[in-house]
């Protein structure tokens, strides 16, 4: 049977220390009814739009890079399969099959050799709160589901049938084939007993890898969870093109700009799905645990792009674009309660902003101390550090770049 492996990127509970600057350069004069943002402590970071300080350049490792971030708005979230599925237990993109056996079985790298594997992106979902490695209860239904796109319908169906075979003989003697009867190309099987499925099906170009359990071995309830989850799954990708790899190559970087408006403290820059990435509302829901509390924030303020910059290690920013100016304030204040409820200051002069400290225990679990929310129009912006001078620097230069990236 697969493994269970996913490696969670946690971007609202974040890890480690050190705070790293950039020259600073604030622009522009104040707009009718706004602030005059020169007049802003930014300390050492950069209110620059992105482009000013980096020109994207394309090639085959950026592409791809970017061609995960794209698969991972198309991968199933809870919400998609199931409510009871409340929680997230982590997103892994991948690009090798070195990355893929990190969930799928080890035996199947050959396979994924072989058909010339592009990339791919797996997704894990629980129905109890899993632990802070990920894990599902052992008494939790859970969802893992692997997409991964090959060169071409062929090489897909060849690379699922294969797949299957390959993890149905790590245990031969005992796994047992299983049909699924609204999917009769899906290629499944369980072992009696054990209240698990494992579950393979080519959809295109596209191959969608599914390791699924429920609390008892019951096998009418592990088939029905594996139509749902095809039944969410197969639409999302026929609503994504496959690319082949000068569709790769082409992608463009920050379409919606997002990236450009969010303060980046580092100084090399490149497309990383942990480190500079922007996602959609689905793919934002498969980066954060939670799927109750962040689903209804999305349908309340009408998000409809995210962005993340930055290494957990320094402080990570991230931008949200909600329906309008009054919904991102609505916004900025629900994150900001979400795990920082302590009041702490906030920047001077920066209009509207909100500081929160958050609790030791969350600290010990690698949040950083302090967060502070700024908006400005439709956006929200949210940074974070151990020190709240740093924090209000860092709020005041989210502000500040957002009032410079308005063209």
């Amino acid at each position: 049977m697969l493994s269970h492996k996913l490696r969670a990127i946690a971007l609202l509970a974040l890890t480690a220390a050190a705070v790293a600057g950039c020259g600073t350069t604030v622009q522009g004069g104040a707009r009718p009814g706004e602030i005059d943002v020169r007049t802003l402590d930014v300390g050492k970071y950069s209110t620059d739009p992105l482009e000013l300080r980096y020109e994207y350049s394309p090639d085959m490792a950026k592409g791809f890079e970017l061609a995960e971030q794209r698969l991972a708005d198309h991968v199933v979230n809870a919400a998609d399969v199931d409510p009871e599925f409340k929680y997230s237990t982590g997103v892994q993109p991948f690009k090798d099959s070195d990355g893929a056996t990190g969930i799928l079985a080890k035996v199947t790298a050959p396979i994924l050799d072989a058909g010339k594997m592009m990339f791919g992106v797996a997704v894990g979902h629980s129905v109890k709160q899993p632990d802070k490695y990920g894990k599902a209860p052992d008494d939790s239904a859970f969802t893992t589901v692997t997409v991964m796109q090959f060169p071409d319908a062929a090489a897909a169906s060849k690379a699922a049938t294969d797949l299957e075979n390959a993890d149905f003989g790590v245990a031969a003697d005992v796994n047992q084939h299983v049909s699924l009867s609204k999917y009769p190309d899906a290629h499944s099987h369980w072992r009696p007993g054990v209240a698990s499925i494992g579950s393979t099906m080519a959809h295109g170009s596209y191959v969608v890898d599914t390791y699924l359990g429920v609390k008892d071995p019951d096998l009418s309830k592990l088939t029905a969870l594996a139509e749902k989850v095809y039944d969410a799954q197969l639409p999302l990708l026929d609503s994504l093109p496959p690319l082949d790899r000068e569709g790769v190559l082409r992608l463009p970087f920050d379409a919606d700009g997002m990236l450009r408006r969010t303060l980046a403290t580092q100084v090399y820059f490149a497309p990383d799905f942990a480190n500079q990435a922007v996602a959609g509302p689905r793919g934002f829901l498969n980066r954060v645990s939670d799927q109750d509390f962040w689903g209804r924030l999305i349908a309340d303020s009408g998000m409809d792009r995210f962005a993340t910059s930055g290494a957990s290690y320094d402080g990570v920013s991230m931008l949200f674009r909600a329906r309008d100016a009054q919904a991102a304030e609505r916004l900025s204040a629900a994150i900001l309660g979400h795990g920082y409820s302590s009041v702490a200051d906030p920047p001077a002069g920066v209009p509207n902003a909100k500081c929160g400290e958050t609790s030791d225990q969350n600290r010990n679990s690698g949040a950083k101390r302090f967060r502070c929310m700024i908006s400005y129009r439709r956006y929200t912006g949210a940074v974070e550090s151990n020190q709240l001078a740093d924090a209000h620097q860092r709020a005041a230069a989210q502000y500040a770049l957002l009032a410079n990236s308005t063209w």
